[in-house]
């Protein structure tokens, strides 16, 4: 067989499946293979850990029972992007009763002003969201039918998560292919502004129950996030 013949459609198949990193220049990057977070680039709260190369946030016990603490990281004044692409490979919670996130937002928050978010509440569920800021009044804007394929693996397994927005769209991605996209109107604002990059994982409320965790002693499973990386 000659293989020659299909080169072509293989390219074909290959560029429609690209994601937007394949145009763009990457211009910052985290792989976490540092014993410590690097300091430098992140503001950190609450338990988090590098484990296996892998950048680890944990819930941890309070001074009682139930109360436990939650955990987070951005890049608020240390780093932000302009208009672009920013993905992340992240591995998510199974346990329920709490909740995990991958956003970025605006520096100032002031209109016109935008955030973008995956979040995860425990379980192989993953959403999407937009927080606008237009006309100095803020307002969430969240698909009606989650638009993010149906996946028993977001607790099991890494996938990538991807954020690209500009002059026309926000748009989110999935391992590489376009997963949803809000057109920008004359009531959704573009945000000209640099977005900031944040990672949490935070108990939701009358979250906490011992009975709902594998190991009472130690809380829920961390969120995992093996890299970030952004593109312009």
């Amino acid at each position: 067989m000659n293989c020659l013949r299909f080169l072509p459609l293989l390219l074909c198949v290959g560029t429609l499946w690209a994601g937007p990193e394949t145009s763009l220049k990457l211009v910052w990057s985290d792989e976490f293979n540092d014993k410590e977070l690097d300091k430098k680039k992140w503001n950190v709260s609450g338990g988090v850990k590098i484990v296996d190369g892998q950048l680890s946030l944990e819930i941890t016990p309070g001074s009682k029972p139930m109360f436990w603490h939650g955990s987070s990281v951005n890049t608020r004044g240390k780093f932000s992007s302009k208009a672009g692409f920013i993905e992340a490979s992240i591995m998510f919670v199974q346990t329920g009763g709490h909740g995990c996130g991958f956003g970025i937002g605006n520096e100032d928050g002031r209109a016109p002003s935008a955030g973008m978010g995956f979040s995860n509440g425990g379980g192989d569920s993953v959403g999407v969201g937009l927080w606008i800021v237009n006309e100095e009044r803020g307002r969430s804007l969240s698909p009606k039918e989650n638009p993010m394929p149906k996946d028993n693996t977001y607790s099991k397994k890494f996938h990538r998560f991807g954020f690209q927005w500009g002059p026309a769209d926000y748009r989110w991605y999935l391992d590489g292919r376009l997963a949803y996209t809000i057109r920008i109107s004359p009531t959704i604002p573009a945000t000209p502004k640099p977005m900031f990059i944040s990672f949490d994982h935070n108990r939701l409320p009358e979250a906490g129950l011992l009975k709902s965790f594998k190991d009472p002693n130690m809380g829920p499973e961390p969120m995992r996030v093996d890299w970030v990386k952004v593109y312009q």
